[in-house]
């Protein structure tokens, strides 16, 4: 189960399951910059942000971005946030690829991955109920986050 490392508001920072050893895939220059910059943000992040943050590491074209963030994707590094069009890393590979269920502050864009295989098992079921079979999953609920229900800002 991914484990979530409780931050004031400064975004999730991933931390290593003992359980889960997954080994660290290969990356290419492109990926790895950008594996890093999205894990040293702390926060999800757009592809033209990157694009802006690496310029001056020679990243100097959007294609090279969204390639880089698909084979992140690809091998588990990073999540696709559909509803804000940002990326988010993951600090190790996380099984699941195109499986995700997140919560995502509407506020401030914080997200927390989920994995509760109750809710998995509840969709399934009710795809099944409904004669569908489920190939994959991405599930984003947007929400209010604890610090901004509680009026706390969050430097952007």
């Amino acid at each position: 189960m991914l484990q979530l490392e409780n931050r004031p508001h400064a975004g999730p920072r991933q931390v290593p399951d003992a359980r889960r050893s997954a080994p660290m895939p290969t990356l290419t220059r492109n990926q790895q910059m950008i594996h890093e910059k999205l894990l040293s943000l702390g926060r999800a992040a757009g592809a033209y942000e990157l694009l802006d943050l690496l310029r001056d590491r020679g990243v100097n074209a959007a294609p090279t971005v969204y390639r880089a963030l698909r084979e992140l994707e690809e091998k588990g590094l990073v999540r696709h946030l559909v509803a804000t069009r940002q990326f988010i890393a993951l600090a190790e590979p996380q099984p699941g690829g195109n499986n995700n269920v997140m919560l995502v502050c509407e506020h401030c864009h914080d997200v927390i991955p989920l994995e509760d295989r109750n809710l998995i098992a509840v969709l399934n079921r009710t795809a099944a109920n409904a004669g569908f079979e489920v190939q994959s999953y991405h599930l984003e609920l947007i929400a209010t986050c604890k610090t901004c229900r509680c009026g706390a800002k969050k430097e952007i």
